[in-house]
C-alpha cells in the first residue's frame, strides 16, 4: 500500500505544471470572484449610464440635468430621442429618460409633466438599482420645484390686491421661509410628476430561460470542447498520432479535422439545448432560426478553437484539465455566465470582453430577448467578434501544434 502511495505522488510531483495548476487554481478563482463579487475592500466603482434626451431645452431641464449628472451612481450622456431609443434597444444603455417640450412649462404652471423613461428589458435588474438613484434625484429636485411654487401660488391667492413692491417682498420672504410639505411631495409624485416607464420593446421570451440557455449552455462547451481537444494528446501517448504523421495526411489537415468535428459537435449540442428549451420552456425558437444558425456556428467554432488550442498549449492530460478548468471559470465569471456583468466593477466589466461567454450571451439576447434582425450592426458585431476570437486561436494553435505535439509524437 505504502509503495503505491509512493509511486503516485513521485508521478503526481513530476509534472510539476499540474502541480503548480493544482495550487494556484483555487487561489486565483477565489480572487477572481472575490472582485467579481465585492471588489476590493468592499468598494466598488460601479456608475450606470444613464441617456438623457432634452427636448425642452430649458432652464428647468438643464438644471434638473446638472443634479442627475452630480449623482456619483450614475453617468449621464446627452442624446437626441431617436438615437436614445436605438442606442437602448440595442442594449449599449440600460435606458433613456426623455424631457418632451414643455416640460419647464409643466413645472411652473404645476401640470403633469412630459417625461418618461425608455428601458431595456434584458437590463431589468440593473434597471431597478439605476431607478433608486433616478428617481430619489428627480423627485427630490422637479419635486422641490413644484412645492415651491405652489406656496408661492397660494401666498399670492391670499394677498389678491397688494401693491407690487409688498408682493415682492412678500414672496421673497416666502421663498426664504419655505420648508417641502411632505403631503404637498406625495400629492405630487401620485399625481403629477408621474414617470412614465416602459420598455424599448417588449420580448416574447423569458429572461431566466434565455440566460440559462446562453450562460450555462457556453460554459459548458467550453467544457466538452477542451475534452475533444484533450484527445490529441491521448493520441499522442497511445501512437496514434505518430501514425498519423507518418502518412500523407499534414499537420494541418489533422488539426483541422479535430477543428471541424469539434464544430459538429458543439453545433449539435447547442442546438440540442435550444430544441429541449423550446419543448419545456417554449422558447421561441423557430422564427428566428437563421441568427440563431449564424451565432451558434460562431460561438461554436470560438469554443472549438479555444479547444485546439489548449490542447496545442499544454503537454499532459494533467495539465489540460487544469489550464482548462482554470481557463474557463474565470472566463465564465467575467464573461457573465455566473455574475451578471453590471454587478462587477467596471474594470472587470471590460476584462469580460475578452471572453468568448461575453460575447455569445449578449448575442443570445440580442435575438431572444431585444429581437434585433439578422442584418442588424449590433448583433453581427458579436458574430464578428465570436468568428474573429476563433481565427486568432486557430492561428496560434496551428503555430503551436508541430513544436508541441507532433514534435513529440
Amino acid at each position: 500500500m505504502f509503495k503505491i502511495l509512493q509511486k503516485e505522488l513521485k508521478t503526481f510531483f513530476k509534472d510539476r505544471r499540474a502541480v503548480m495548476l493544482g495550487i494556484l487554481m483555487p487561489i486565483i478563482l477565489i480572487t477572481v470572484f472575490s472582485l467579481a463579487f465585492g471588489g476590493l475592500n468592499g468598494k466598488s466603482d460601479n456608475k450606470i449610464s444613464v441617456l438623457v434626451s432634452d427636448e425642452d431645452k430649458s432652464a428647468t431641464t438643464k438644471l434638473v440635468i446638472a443634479g442627475l449628472d452630480s449623482v456619483k451612481a450614475l453617468e449621464i450622456a446627452t442624446s437626441s430621442t431617436d438615437s436614445a431609443l436605438v442606442l437602448v434597444k440595442a442594449g449599449k444603455y440600460p435606458a433613456a429618460l426623455i424631457f418632451h417640450k414643455g416640460f419647464g412649462d409643466s413645472v411652473k404652471e404645476i401640470k403633469h409633466l412630459p417625461w418618461e423613461l425608455r428601458y431595456d428589458a434584458a437590463q431589468s435588474i440593473e434597471m431597478e438599482m439605476m431607478q433608486q438613484y433616478l428617481m430619489q434625484n428627480l423627485f427630490s429636485s422637479v419635486g422641490k420645484m413644484m412645492s415651491e411654487k405652489m406656496v408661492l401660488r397660494n401666498t399670492q391667492k391670499q394677498f389678491v390686491g397688494m401693491d407690487s413692491l409688498a408682493m415682492l417682498m412678500a414672496t421673497l420672504q416666502v421663498k426664504k421661509s419655505i420648508k417641502t410639505n411632505s403631503a404637498d411631495m406625495d400629492y405630487l409624485q401620485k399625481n403629477i410628476m408621474k414617470l412614465q416607464s416602459e420598455p424599448v420593446e417588449k420580448a416574447k421570451d423569458n429572461q431566466g430561460i434565455i440566460q440559462a440557455v446562453a450562460g450555462t449552455a457556453v460554459m459548458m462547451l467550453l467544457f466538452s470542447l477542451t475534452a475533444m481537444g484533450g484527445r490529441l494528446l491521448e493520441e499522442k501517448e497511445s501512437g496514434t498520432l505518430k501514425r498519423l504523421l507518418c502518412s500523407p495526411l499534414t499537420s494541418n489537415a489533422i488539426l483541422n479535422g479535430k477543428l471541424l468535428s469539434s464544430m459538429v459537435f458543439a453545433v449539435c449540442q447547442l442546438f440540442i439545448m435550444l430544441i429541449y428549451s423550446t419543448i419545456t420552456f417554449g422558447l421561441v425558437l423557430w422564427p428566428k432560426i437563421v441568427p440563431v444558425i449564424l451565432l451558434v456556428v460562431a460561438t461554436a467554432y470560438a469554443c472549438a478553437a479555444f479547444g485546439m488550442f489548449l490542447a496545442s498549449v499544454v503537454k499532459s492530460r494533467e495539465q489540460l484539465q487544469g489550464t482548462s478548468t482554470l481557463c474557463i471559470l474565470i472566463m465564465s465569471a467575467i464573461g457573465g455566465s455566473m455574475v451578471p456583468s453590471f454587478l462587477m466593477p467596471s474594470w472587470m466589466q471590460t476584462v469580460g470582453h475578452l471572453s468568448i461567454n461575453y460575447w455569445s450571451i449578449q448575442g443570445f439576447y440580442d435575438i431572444f430577448w431585444r429581437q434585433l434582425p439578422i442584418n442588424n450592426i449590433v448583433f453581427l458585431e458579436k458574430v464578428g467578434v465570436l468568428t474573429g476570437i476563433g481565427l486568432c486561436f486557430s492561428v496560434v494553435s496551428f503555430g503551436l501544434f508541430r513544436r508541441n505535439i507532433a514534435s513529440m509524437a
